[in-house]
């Protein structure tokens, strides 16, 4: 009987939303507004595929890593908007097949058990939340800032909570992140080769080769992800690398993919790159010195051999002419980051990744203690594109120009105070050392898998340095998907181990 009105629940959801969808798309049709069209024909492709928890999971994944960012350098204006707008909904989907499943399960079958990071993210949402409204934020600003921060945060719930079959799945990512990497190449090269050249001599502070950022998104007369490119390729270089380390590839196998993988990162003046190199590298293998000594060799040379190439490109490439030395190159982005916007001059008048953090020490050195704590409000931080609406947060008001929320860091500092920022740390902690956790788990059952968690460890740690370098995680579609696809990807896969081992709370090592 119980499971009869199940299906009678489940007919009825379909009836519903087949008759809702009729009705709206048309309206859409009678109003005649492309636009509108547009998303609702996106939003239906997703709606066929509601039906498959991992159809739309790999929706979501492939549609914010691949075609949001094509869409916005390939094609500008209306068309990266549409796709800015039906991925966050349709990954809506995966929320509700967590949902539903809560509904029909017995209480006793009901989820009893919240990851750390997932704990960590509520708690940075409700901060968020009590931050607007201690700050009586206008409405704008604070749609802007919900929609910023928390567009991505129904698949991130999505992928933590519901039932994957991680046996299958984790190969399957394997693959699909490979792919995804290897398909950089062709975009990355038509970018350096052809989009390039039409930058140069564009306007002061534009640099050339900040296009070349892969399918992650870029701008044909402004900015680009290249950095995001540059995680993500290392994030995958960290993954052969974990494959070869624990024997599941050989190493020309793990060596030539990855030198094909590295090679935009020698291009895009990602200078953050040289600092992921070495991350991963010590994050997988900090204990294999005694362990895996001949690896951990070989490994060695290898990074240091990646990060020779990178400085060296670096040096050689550098926007404001050849400079002769690594010291040359390490000396100019140390001055550069500390030096006053009086000392940057005209062509960087704005706050550098150092002085946001000190300027916002300054101003909060006799603020309130309550915009201290809990910031200014969602958005606050946030200075709009051109040819967005007209919002005035904090930042256009009071410090225009400035670019306080030019990292991640600083902005979440401006927009939800200490507490706001410990939240996000918390996320990404608990999200590594859960990795950690899970990778042994899998130690001596599955080498791939355990390489696949060691993988997803150092991942989160280079997005983690991330936070300090740009503001992607504030309102990037491609790097927030990619954050809480890994995050929560390790936080289900912890709760599965604890079901199977029938284990309410377990104990993470470094």
């Amino acid at each position: 009987m119980r499971s009869q009105w199940q299906a009678a629940g489940r007919d009825l959801v379909v009836l519903g939303l087949v008759g809702a969808c009729g009705v709206f798309g048309g309206v859409l049709s009678a109003i005649g507004r492309p636009e509108l069209t547009a998303i609702f024909i996106g939003l239906a492709l997703a709606a066929l595929l509601m039906s498959s928890r991992v159809a739309i999971f790999w929706f979501v994944v492939l549609g914010a890593l691949v075609v949001t960012g094509l869409a916005q350098l390939y094609l500008p204006g209306t068309g990266a908007r549409y796709v800015r707008y039906v991925i966050p909904l349709a990954s809506l989907a995966l929320l509700l097949h967590w949902v539903n499943g809560q509904l029909l399960a017995r209480p006793r079958d009901r989820d009893d058990l919240v990851p750390m990071p997932v704990v960590w993210a509520l708690a940075f949402a409700a901060t968020g939340i009590v931050s607007i409204m201690v700050n009586l934020s206008s409405l704008d600003v604070a749609f802007l800032g919900i929609r910023n921060y928390f567009q991505m945060g129904a698949f991130f719930l999505g992928v933590a909570f519901l039932p994957w079959d991680h046996a299958r799945l984790d190969r399957v990512l394997v693959r699909v992140l490979v792919a995804i990497a290897l398909l950089q190449l062709p975009f990355a090269f038509h970018q350096y080769f052809y989009l390039v050249p039409q930058r140069i001599g564009l306007s002061e502070g534009i640099v050339p080769v900040d296009v070349v950022a892969g399918t992650f998104g870029a701008t044909l007369y402004g900015g680009g992800a290249n950095a995001v490119l540059a995680a993500f390729q290392v994030i995958v270089f960290a993954l052969l690398l974990a494959l070869w380390k624990n024997g599941v590839i050989s190493l020309p196998t793990m060596a030539v993919p990855a030198l094909l993988l590295l090679a935009p990162l020698a291009v895009n003046q990602a200078k953050v790159a040289v600092l992921y190199v070495p991350l991963v590298f010590l994050v997988l293998f900090r204990r294999d010195f005694i362990v895996k000594p001949g690896k951990f060799l070989v490994a060695g040379v290898g990074v240091a051999g990646v990060f020779a190439v990178l400085m060296t490109a670096l040096m050689l490439t550098h926007p404001t002419g050849r400079l002769n030395s690594w010291q040359e190159l390490v000396d100019f982005v140390v001055q550069r980051q500390t030096a006053t916007i009086e000392e940057r001059g005209e062509q960087y008048s704005a706050l550098s990744r150092w002085t946001a953090l000190t300027f916002w020490a300054e101003q909060h050195a006799t603020a309130n203690p309550v915009n201290t704590l809990l910031g200014h409000g969602l958005g606050a931080s946030r200075e709009q594109d051109s040819g967005e609406d007209p919002v005035k947060t904090l930042a256009e008001r009071r410090y225009p120009g400035l670019n306080i929320g030019y990292t991640a860091v600083s902005a979440l500092l401006w927009d939800t105070g200490v507490v706001g920022l410990v939240a996000v740390l918390g996320m990404f902690a608990s999200g590594f050392l859960m990795a950690g956790w899970v990778a042994r788990h899998h130690r001596n059952r599955d080498p791939l898998r355990c390489s696949v968690y060691e993988a997803l460890q150092a991942g989160i740690a280079v997005l983690a340095l991330g936070l300090a370098h740009k503001d992607f995680f504030i309102v990037h579609i491609p790097y927030q998907t990619l954050t809480y696809l890994l995050i929560g990807y390790v936080a289900n896969a912890w709760l599965q181990i604890v079901r199977s081992q029938g284990r309410a709370h377990v104990r993470w090592r470094l």
